[in-house]
């Protein structure tokens, strides 16, 4: 039997990435927020935090391009991590990204809206475009 530990999230951004360096090895990894939310009903919605990160070339570009408030499209795997911190066990989740995706809005500068992801035009595609 095999096992699955993939996750895809879209969502906006928390706080600007954090790149930093890890020590001998020269390789780059990044650690940010994600926002994620569902809408329970008409009049409800549950947002989750997630930590992502992400190392080597797309923590560098997720350091330069990625900003606060930034739709983001995050796939990756879960993983679960334990420490001590003077005395006291902890834990989290968090999801370390394998592939990024910038997400447009309709509204660019609108980055407060949770509903301001674009919608597709019917009717847009031409026959033709289709390479099959």
């Amino acid at each position: 039997m095999g096992f699955l530990n993939k996750v895809m999230l879209l969502g906006n951004v928390t706080r600007n990435p954090e790149v930093r360096f890890i020590p001998g090895r020269d390789l780059p990894v990044a650690k940010f927020g994600l926002a994620v939310t569902t809408r329970k009903t008409k009049d409800k919605e549950e947002t989750c935090f997630i930590d992502i990160t992400v190392f080597g070339k797309t923590a560098e570009m997720c350091g330069e391009y990625v900003t606060k408030g930034m739709p983001l499209l995050v796939e990756g795997r879960l993983q679960y991590s334990t420490w001590e911190t003077d005395g006291q066990k902890r834990s989290k989740h968090e999801v370390v990204a394998e592939n990024i995706q910038f997400v447009s809005r309709k509204d660019k500068s609108d980055y407060g809206s949770a509903n301001a992801f674009d919608e597709p035009v019917s009717g847009s595609l031409d026959e033709d475009d289709i390479p099959f």
